[in-house]
C-alpha cells in the first residue's frame, strides 16, 4: 500500500511538473506572438513606404521624360542628366525586388501568426480541460490506464502462449500422421493386403465382434445338442422300441418318434385304451417327452431370436457406417491433404532391418519375420522418431508378432 501511495505521489509530482512547462510554454508563445505583431506592424509601415515609392518614381519619371523632350527640342543632350536616369532606374528595380521579398515575408508572417493562434487556442483549451477536470479523476484515468497496459501485456503473453501450443499441436499431429502410416504399411505387410489402402481397424474390430457372438450362439446350440444327444443315447441304450407303440404295455423309459406319437393318437379314443396303472403311466411319460420337446423347441427359438437380434445389430451398424466416414476415412483425407514424404520422420526408423515371410523354426513354432517394402513415407533414414513414438511403434510390432506366434 505504502509503494502504491508512492507511486501516486511521484505520478502526481509527474503531472505537476508538466503542467509547470505547459505554462512556461505558454508564456514563451505569448511573447512570440507579441513579437510577431510587432513585426507585422513594422512590415504594414514598410508596404506602405513601398506603395509611396511608386509615386515618387512616376513624379520623377515625368521630370525625366519633360527635361527629355525639352534637351531633345533644342538638341542637346547632358551626359549628367543620363547618368541620373540610369541610377534611378536601378533605384527602382532594386526597389520592385525590396517589394516583392517583403510580400514574401508579410504572407509568412501571416501564417506564423495563423499558427501561432492554433496553438495559443489549443493551450487555451487543454488548460481548461485541466482546470475542469478535478485531480481524482485524473488520477482514476491514470490507474485504468496502467491496468489495461498491464492486461494487454498479459493478453500478448497468452497469445505467444497459444501459438507455441499450436505449433506444438501441429508437430505432434504430423508424427501421428507418420505413425499411421507406418503401422498401416506393417500391418499391410502383415495381412498380405494391397499396401495402397487403409486398413479399417474399426472394420475389423466389427467383424471380429460380430463373429465372437455367433460363435457364442453356435457353442450353445452346440451344447443344446449335444445334451439331446446324450438324453436319447441313454434311453435307446437301455431299451430299443421296435413296430407299434402299444399303452400300458411299455414302460417308462421309451423312445417314440413324431410318426409313432401320431399314430398313437389317432388309433382310438380314451374308452378303447385300457384303464390300467401302466397306461396311466404311458401317458404321463409321453406327456412329460412332448412338454421336453417343446421346451427344446421353446429354447431353439429363442436361440434363433437371439441370433436374428445379432444379425439386426449388425446391419444397423452397417448402415451407420454407410451413412458416415469412418475415423480411417478421415485419416486418409488427412494422409492425402498432408504431404508425409515431406515429414521430418522416417518410416525405416525404429523397425526390423530385415522382416521375412514366416518361417518355421527349429522347433517347429513359426517365427515372424518381414522382408522391408517401400512405402510412400520413406524418407530420409537420418531422421528419427522422437522417443516415446519409437517405442510405441515397437511395442505395437511386438504385440503383432506374440499375436501371430499364438496363433500359429
Amino acid at each position: 500500500m505504502e509503494d502504491y501511495f508512492d507511486n501516486c505521489g511521484a505520478e502526481v509530482g509527474v503531472l505537476r511538473r508538466k503542467l509547470q512547462s505547459k505554462a512556461e510554454a505558454l508564456l514563451i508563445l505569448t511573447q512570440e506572438l507579441e513579437q510577431c505583431r510587432t513585426e507585422r506592424d513594422q512590415f504594414k509601415l514598410i508596404a506602405e513606404q513601398a506603395q509611396s515609392k511608386p509615386v515618387l518614381k512616376k513624379t520623377s519619371d515625368e521630370q525625366l521624360s519633360r527635361g527629355r523632350l525639352t534637351a531633345y527640342s533644342d538638341n542637346s543632350i547632358n551626359g549628367y542628366n543620363y547618368d541620373h536616369y540610369q541610377e534611378v532606374r536601378e533605384q527602382n528595380k532594386a526597389l520592385r525586388y525590396e517589394i516583392q521579398d517583403l510580400k514574401t515575408k508579410l504572407r509568412e508572417a501571416y501564417g506564423d501568426i495563423k499558427v501561432l493562434r492554433a496553438g495559443a487556442a489549443e493551450g487555451s483549451r487543454s488548460a481548461s480541460v485541466k482546470e475542469v477536470m478535478p485531480s481524482h479523476n485524473r488520477e482514476e484515468l491514470v490507474e485504468q490506464l496502467e491496468g489495461m497496459s498491464a492486461r494487454v501485456c498479459q493478453l500478448e503473453a497468452d497469445l505467444r502462449g497459444v501459438l507455441d501450443e499450436k505449433q506444438e499441436l501441429v508437430t505432434e499431429r504430423e508424427s501421428y500422421l507418420c505413425k499411421l502410416a507406418r503401422l498401416n504399411h506393417q500391418l499391410n505387410v502383415l495381412l498380405k493386403s494391397d499396401a495402397s489402402r487403409l486398413i479399417d481397424i474399426d472394420a475389423i474390430v466389427m467383424d471380429n465382434k460380430y463373429l465372437q457372438e455367433q460363435l457364442h450362439q453356435l457353442q450353445a446350440e452346440k451344447e443344446l445338442a449335444h445334451q439331446a444327444l446324450l438324453k436319447y443315447k441313454s434311453m435307446l441304450d437301455k431299451k430299443r422300441n421296435k413296430g407299434v407303440v402299444k399303452l400300458g404295455s411299455q414302460s417308462s423309459t421309451m423312445v417314440v418318434t413324431h410318426k409313432q406319437v401320431q399314430e398313437l393318437l389317432e388309433r382310438g379314443t380314451s374308452a378303447q385304451l385300457p384303464n390300467t396303472e401302466a397306461t396311466l403311466a404311458d401317458l404321463k411319460s409321453l406327456c412329460l417327452a412332448l412338454l421336453e420337446a417343446l421346451q427344446d423347441k421353446t429354447l431353439a427359438l429363442a436361440h434363433q431370436k437371439k441370433a436374428n437380434k445379432i444379425l439386426a445389430s449388425r446391419i444397423a451398424d452397417l448402415e451407420q457406417r454407410l451413412g458416415r466416414n469412418t475415423p480411417v476415412e478421415l485419416l486418409q483425407q488427412n494422409l492425402s491433404s498432408v504431404d508425409v514424404t515431406s515429414l521430418p520422420f522416417s518410416l525405416s526408423d525404429g523397425l526390423p532391418e530385415k522382416i521375412e515371410s514366416p518361417k518355421p523354426s527349429s522347433d517347429g513354432d513359426p517365427s515372424l519375420v518381414i522382408e522391408p517394402t517401400t512405402n510412400g513415407c520413406d524418407t530420409d533414414t537420418n531422421d528419427s522418431l522422437p522417443q516415446d513414438i519409437q517405442d510405441l511403434v515397437t511395442k505395437a510390432l511386438q504385440e503383432i508378432q506374440e499375436e501371430n506366434l499364438k496363433s500359429n
